[in-house]
């Protein structure tokens, strides 16, 4: 359980779960968001996420491996970069919509499931089967890149996929309170 992945994943754990739950449920509400607001939001998800990468690494980096603090550090400001470039290029982005949050929902799924494979406690399969649902969703987005089911679905399926996420920041989060304690 004490994976230096996991141990990272789960530092913001709680700040990514509202997020992922707001913007769920904005999602379901108004699919019209999609079209006008959703790179910007991601765009400032990931340069927010890099940035309290950078934080992360520059407070804690005296107790960890030095090489494993360059690499994140260079990860975080790559995550910085490509969010800026999604808020400055977002016209370009909103015709390749489905294909954008699909691949970030493919990787997000990615991500935790190697994170659950690392787990060791009883709710590792339910972590498994929402990291596998959320690679498949990721994929079905994708799919409606081709002209399957038009905005209605796709807010529906990456409202789906980020409540899914909300539950697995949360359940990871919670796995990882009653461990320390």
């Amino acid at each position: 359980m004490k994976s230096l992945l996991f141990e990272k994943f789960i530092k913001y754990a709680m700040l990514r779960a509202a997020f992922l739950g707001i913007m769920g449920i904005i999602t379901f509400l108004f699919p019209e968001f999609l079209l006008n607001g959703m790179v910007y939001v991601i765009g400032g998800y990931v340069i927010l996420n890099g940035a309290l990468s950078i934080v992360g690494a520059v407070i804690h980096g005296r107790n960890d491996n030095k090489t494993t603090s360059y690499v994140n550090i260079v990860i975080s400001c790559l995550l910085i970069i490509c969010g800026m470039l999604s808020i400055v290029y977002h016209r370009y982005l909103i015709s390749i919509l489905p294909v954008f949050l699909g691949s970030l929902m493919m990787i997000e799924g990615i991500v935790y499931f190697i994170i659950a494979l690392r787990l060791v406690t009883k709710t590792k399969l339910l972590l498994i089967f929402i990291s596998v649902f959320i690679m498949i969703g990721g994929i079905a987005s994708n799919i409606f890149t081709f002209g399957f089911g038009g905005l209605p679905i796709l807010s529906q399926i990456f409202g789906t996929l980020l409540l899914l996420s909300c539950l697995y920041e949360l359940i990871a989060y919670l796995v990882y309170r009653k461990t320390v304690k």
